[in-house]
């Protein structure tokens, strides 16, 4: 028997159908879908791709130029010995809820493992006092100088005085009757979250200024500035002694600022 053209064609589709058809439900009685059409496209695409790429690679030209070889390194180098008075210290001085260190970052003045002093909480009631500010209950009773119970919520202190002296004595040591560099006068306060502000403000008047004497009038020290009037002025100490040029003026630990440039760190984790 002899087909057509026209009915092979027909014949031929009818047959893909039925296949189709076949296939698809085998799919769905199986629950499995058929992948070999899709990866055959995934692959057909591949190729023409990397086709693509090959010929993009051999028809454009790169230019490109080699680095210089560098000369070797001096084997004899002399490091420039640095004054440690002429750099900053990076002291810090860090508040824990039972415990206030002072260490440096820089390891000259101590460090957090084995730092330059420690002090622990006092303010008891019953301690000796001469503000409020030395006791945990903050009521100091003036006529026996001792600490008193209060209503007020205890909050914790620490010697502030005895941090006071061993900033005076980093000052003193270093930078005592010499030209202090403006930027040796910071320092860092790292303080808990816990920590109370009231606590942190009687620490930072302890870094800020030297401390009186027990029982004495509080005073005020002169503090260092960038004012070019005063950098103009014949003297570098203003005329009421609150300013000082710290370029031309000798550091006075008595009279002067200790640390009064207080940043802030943002604790303990």
């Amino acid at each position: 028997m002899e087909y057509s053209a026209q009915r092979v064609r027909s014949k031929t589709r009818s047959a893909v159908k039925r296949r189709e058809e076949n296939i698809e439900q085998e799919e769905m009685e199986s629950g499995e879908l058929n992948l070999i059409p899709y990866l055959d496209m995934v692959t057909n695409l591949m190729l023409f791709l990397l086709a693509s790429v090959s010929a993009g690679l051999i028809l454009v030209q790169i230019d490109t130029t080699l680095p210089d070889k560098a000369p070797p390194s001096p084997t004899n180098v002399t490091q420039p010995s640095t004054n440690p008075d002429d750099q900053p210290l990076k002291l810090f001085v860090s508040i824990k809820r039972d415990e206030m260190i002072l260490w440096s970052a820089s390891g000259l003045e101590g460090t957090l493992g084995a730092p330059k002093a420690s002090f622990k909480r006092t303010g008891k009631d019953g301690d000796p006092c001469d503000g409020s500010y030395m006791c945990e209950s903050n009521a100091c009773d003036g006529q026996k100088q001792r600490c008193v119970p209060s209503k007020d919520e205890p909050q914790p202190v620490f010697d502030y005085r005895a941090l006071n002296k061993s900033l005076i004595e980093i000052a003193t040591r270093r930078y005592a009757g010499k030209q202090r560099k403006a930027d040796t006068y910071q320092i860092i306060l790292q303080a808990d979250g816990a920590v109370p502000y009231s606590t942190v403000v009687s620490a930072m008047a302890a870094m800020r200024c030297p401390l009186p004497e027990f029982g004495s009038e509080v005073t005020s020290c002169a503090l260092p500035t960038e004012d070019e009037n005063l950098k103009k002025a014949k003297e570098p100490i203003s005329p009421d002694g609150k300013l000082y040029d710290t370029a031309r003026a000798s550091y006075d630990p008595k009279k002067m600022a200790l640390f009064p440039e207080i940043a802030f760190s943002s604790g303990f984790e």
